[in-house]
């Protein structure tokens, strides 16, 4: 392990990928539809449920490669499938956060966080179907503080 890589798990503050929650209703068309195209349709319509399995696979494939990582001094986002992307906001620019708990998942214990900031190229950012949303949204705002303190940033409304 290089020393880099040490002194980046160390910096780990949390870690968080979405839930598969946001795939239920994705998954639940394809649990009723392909059952029903085995039943015995005739040949054109037995092959309609099977239509829905490749999308429910790309969805499963693009929660399953997001992922959402803080630091002591980055919020960064890395999510895609065939081609990785990497997204940073240096925790200084961030100027509010926010919950967003839809029914639905609050069913499960989870909520979504939403991040707004000064960065231009990412000035809203999403973090969907997080678990223990509160605790990591209040953690969030530590660390903007501190950032703010050690780079001497003030907010002026």
């Amino acid at each position: 392990m290089t020393t880099d890589s040490v002194s980046r798990s160390e910096d780990l503050i949390w870690t968080a990928r979405p839930s598969q929650w946001l795939n239920v209703p994705t998954f639940f068309v394809v649990a009723v539809a392909v059952p029903l195209s085995v039943v015995g349709l005739p040949w054109p319509f037995s092959m309609v449920g099977l239509v829905f399995v490749p999308p429910a696979l790309w969805s499963y494939l693009v929660v399953r490669c997001t992922r959402y990582t803080l630091t002591p001094r980055h919020l960064r986002i890395e999510f895609g499938v065939l081609t990785r992307h990497t997204e940073e906001v240096e925790l200084y620019r961030i100027e509010d956060t926010g919950l967003s708990a839809p029914f639905f998942l609050r069913l499960v214990g989870l909520g979504n966080l939403y991040v707004l900031g000064s960065d231009r190229s990412t000035p809203r950012i999403n973090l969907q179907a997080v678990p223990d949303t509160e605790s990591k949204r209040q953690q969030l705002r530590d660390q903007v503080e501190a950032a703010r303190r050690a780079k001497g940033v003030r907010v002026i409304e």
